[in-house]
């Protein structure tokens, strides 16, 4: 958990380009609230929302269906399993980019981060910095 110089309270720190999560504000909730009640720490929290193979997976308790962010940037879906996982469908893209990244032609022509520039395009309205937060 962290508080962004906004005051608003993220599973993680870069929880807000997830489209759909509304993240609550230690100036408005208490942090017992937003950590036990509010939406966005509960839509990712337990099994229910797991799809296969997370839901049936043994470490399902200790990895707790990956990292929801890496999900999104990478398939488009927050709700996805990890492609990290090797258990899941679209592992292929993990792999991939080991392939492109350990290959002589990745050394010599980098790839673009395009989609990090955009995602930080899409979040750059996200919150304000104030100066005077009086």
């Amino acid at each position: 958990m962290l508080i962004n110089p906004a005051g608003k309270v993220l599973p993680c720190h870069a929880a807000e380009v997830i489209p759909g999560l509304e993240f609550e504000n230690v100036r408005e909730r208490t942090l017992e609230f937003i950590w036990q009640q509010s939406s966005s720490f509960q839509r990712f929290r337990g099994e229910e929302w797991m799809p296969e193979p997370c839901r049936s997976c043994d470490q399902r308790t200790q990895d707790f269906g990956g990292c929801r962010c890496q999900a999104l940037l990478l398939t488009g879906d927050a709700a996805a399993t990890d492609p990290a996982c090797s258990l899941a469908p679209a592992h292929h893209i993990v792999e991939a980019a080991l392939v492109e990244a350990n290959s002589s032609a990745a050394v010599s022509q980098p790839v673009p981060a395009a989609s990090f520039v955009q995602l930080q395009q899409r979040a750059e309205n996200l919150w304000s910095y104030r100066t005077n937060p009086e």
